[in-house]
């Protein structure tokens, strides 16, 4: 913990005093200039394409030549070259990714409320989010390293931007076009530890000015970097036929060899991609693109009695994206299908669904500095289990088919006055669901000051609220098994229709300084409160001592009383110097506990262990006015992008990457009470990765990748794979 304390000071340091060098020539680094490197354009802020220094929101790009300098094996693995997202390796190449954290509320919850419910995700503005639980599958995106041109990160709610999703923030994945008339084709191959594939190649042809289309594939296969999984029982990590969860099977090894087909396996996902763009003229801009993917992959997501924690999870899907800008009108259609088995093996957990969103929105620019946006958003899933379980007696997640539908208005404004010196721009948005029967309102209201060309300061209030959850809404199970030698016992999960939705708001002040020509400062200040989580509640239940059932129960999901308090600042900066581009970020923040309540039970619900068998005292209210730290989000957070333009031919990249320690809390903590079961005591550590790179040709680079050099084997997250050093070699062609 010292050494990463120590680390993440020593780059802040480090950086100011370096413009004092003496400036080698500044003309091109890595074949961009230095304004091209340091204020990149964004998109996602506004929805029209801005400098990151003047965008109103907390906001970073991240680009294709930083990505593959870095020697990033994945989009996912990329992100932690973003300041204020953090991303905790699970097995080889998933990864569990939280903006800003709030992650594991409540604590002691079921592993399915350690994962990301509140950040969007999105591809060309495309929503690739799951309705299921909110989040993102991050095994099925269709897209990988080689479609990037850059990635754009939106910090805070966004939701008057980008609907309800968007409370944490927004991830937007900007895919490639050709910049050239001609034929385009890029292509690379990484193979390294632990039989780590990971293949990239996409061709594409620019006819002239108007159109162009590229087609792209993408296949990655990774083993995992160990063979064992946690057994909670012996409270150690064996091998899968040791596993207690595997020995009590009732369907014996044939279900076995279904939950776990391949347990070698970390990941193996392909892709197919096709986008075309057509601009007949300066007024009329239209895009498609579609795509299928595939994917096997053991990683943490849920569990039942009968898996470990690391679980193998399954998906097929096939999307289209169409866009189409005419004069000052944009139409935007998407459309997601497939089918989803989250835990292979277990029928509750499998479901086909497709996903429908439309986009209507139109930019008034009548009034001179002001523009004005109003939009009409229609979307649609719909998550279907009826193939794979026994509706009738109730098998299933929701056992059928379950429809969330969302209605919205949305309006923006942004009005520039004092010579442009001053900036407000302002969002709304209103929400119709067809569950919960409530209209939800976010706003967005920002402002900026230009104080002169190389100072700004900015502040935001905003409020966002996230989508109805599948569910949260249509929990439709009966569990029932034996109760004792002559009775049996029904357990009826259940939604709630009515749920109110999780919300989060924020306020946040911001200073960005062009300090000289190469240096950049970015500051952020922010506190957040979030409130309305979910949970699985105990209701009530009856016991008959003299019927064939023994006990019925009520198991409803509701909200709890517990929300989070947030307080936090992020330090960026881009320094260039000759060949050299240095860019260090940390984030420092607190996150408070409010109202928590470790019983999972209401007043009515039956005396049992769980509540100390007196519910009346012990239960969901039972935390109001008390306040606790959150450990599972850690108390800072960072790293560092270092480039080294060495010659003509050669460049060397250092990306290091740390965090503090962080304790995540599982519900079986409750159960064994010892410490140490269902508790991870994630350490705080330093990941290095560096890379090198050597172009034969203009079109020809052979790369070397070291991941994790410092060979830091401690785990990221709750019972999960150990990290390894692992080494990379590569070739990259692009003509």
């Amino acid at each position: 913990m010292k050494n990463i304390i120590v680390f993440a000071l020593g780059m802040q340091i480090f950086a100011v005093p370096l413009y004092a060098q003496k400036k080698d020539s500044l003309s091109h680094l890595l074949q961009l200039s230095i304004e091209n490197l340091m204020d990149i354009p964004i998109y996602s802020v506004s929805k029209t394409s801005e400098s990151t220094f003047e965008a109103p929101l907390s906001s970073s790009v991240l680009t294709k030549e930083q990505i593959k300098r870095a020697g990033c094996t994945s989009i996912m693995e990329a992100l932690r070259l973003v300041p204020g997202i953090i991303v905790r390796e699970q097995t080889n190449g998933n990864y569990d990714i939280h903006l800003r954290g709030l992650d594991n509320i409540p604590p002691n919850a079921s592993l399915v409320f350690f994962t990301s419910s509140t950040t969007l995700v999105m591809i060309d503005n495309f929503p690739v989010y799951n309705y299921l639980h909110g989040g993102t599958f991050w095994e099925t995106l269709p897209v990988d390293i080689n479609d990037v041109e850059k990635i754009e990160v939106v910090r805070g709610p966004a939701a008057a931007l980008y609907g309800p999703n968007a409370v944490s923030g927004v991830i937007n994945i900007i895919t490639r076009k050709p910049a050239k008339d001609g034929l385009y084709s890029v292509a690379n191959v990484q193979y390294g530890s632990h039989n780590s594939l990971i293949a990239n190649a996409s061709a594409g042809y620019k006819f002239n000015d108007k159109i162009s289309a590229i087609i792209s594939g993408n296949f990655q296969n990774r083993n995992r970097t160990q063979t064992t999984y946690y057994d909670p029982i012996t409270n150690s990590y064996v091998g899968l036929d040791s596993l207690t969860a595997v020995k009590i099977n009732p369907l014996g090894r044939a279900n076995v060899n279904e939950r776990y087909p391949h347990p070698h396996l970390a990941m193996r996902k392909y892709a197919v991609n096709g986008f075309i763009n057509y601009n007949p003229s300066n007024k009329i801009q239209l895009s498609a693109s579609l795509g299928t993917q595939q994917a096997e992959v053991q990683k943490i997501f849920a569990t039942d009695s009968y898996s470990a924690n690391i679980a193998t999870a399954k998906a097929e899907t096939r999307y289209a994206n169409l866009k189409s800008t005419i004069n000052d009108c944009m139409v935007h259609l998407s459309y997601l299908y497939g089918t989803q088995s989250p835990i292979e093996g277990l029928r509750i957990w499998k479901w086909n669904y497709h996903t429908l969103d439309a986009v209507v929105e139109y930019n008034f620019k009548k009034i001179r500095n002001l523009n004005i946006t109003p939009g009409i958003i229609y979307r649609r899933a719909v998550y279907d289990d009826s193939k794979y379980v026994n509706t009738d007696i109730k098998e299933g997640l929701w056992s059928g088919k379950a429809e969330s539908i969302t209605k919205a208005l949305s309006l923006r404004t942004d009005y520039k006055l004092f010579d442009q010196k001053l900036r407000l721009v302002a969002g709304g948005r209103v929400d119709k669901f067809n569950y919960p029967k409530k209209t939800y309102y976010s706003y967005q209201l920002a402002a900026t000051y230009k104080i002169n060309e190389r100072h700004l300061i900015r502040v935001v209030n905003s409020k966002a609220y996230r989508t109805p959850l599948i569910i949260d809404l249509f929990s439709n199970l009966d569990i029932s098994g034996r109760l004792n030698a002559t009775q049996t016992f029904l357990l009826e999960l259940r939604g709630n229709k009515d749920i109110r939705l999780l919300s989060s708001a924020l306020f946040e002040v911001g200073y960005r300084a062009q300090l000289r020509d190469n240096l950049k400062l970015d500051l952020e200040l922010f506190t957040t409160k979030t409130k309305d989580f979910s949970y699985t509640i105990f209701e009530s239940g009856q016991f008959n001592p003299t019927g064939p059932v023994g006990f019925t129960g009520l198991l409803e999901l509701n909200n709890i009383t517990i929300y989070a308090k947030q307080w936090g600042s992020t330090l960026a900066m881009d320094y260039v110097e000759g060949k050299w581009q240095f860019k260090p970020f940390i984030t420092v923040q607190k996150t408070m506990l409010y109202d928590y309540s470790r019983y999972a039970n209401s007043p009515s619900a039956p005396p049992t262990a769980s509540n100390n068998f007196n519910p009346a005292l012990n239960n969901i209210y039972s935390g109001r006015g008390t306040k606790m730290k959150h450990k599972a989000t850690p108390s800072f957070y960072g790293g560092a992008y270092i480039n080294w333009k060495a010659g003509s031919k050669l460049n060397l990249n250092l990306n290091p990457w740390f965090f503090s320690s962080q304790q995540q809390l599982q519900s079986s903590n409750l159960t064994y009470n010892d410490g140490q079961r269902g508790v991870e005591n994630v350490k705080g550590k330093l990941l290095l990765n560096a890379a090198i790179s050597y172009a034969v040709t203009k079109k020809l680079i052979l790369t070397g990748n070291f991941r994790n050099c410092l060979n830091n084997e401690d785990r990221e997250f709750y019972k999960a794979d150990s990290p390894s050093f692992m080494i990379f070699g590569g070739v990259h062609f692009e003509f």
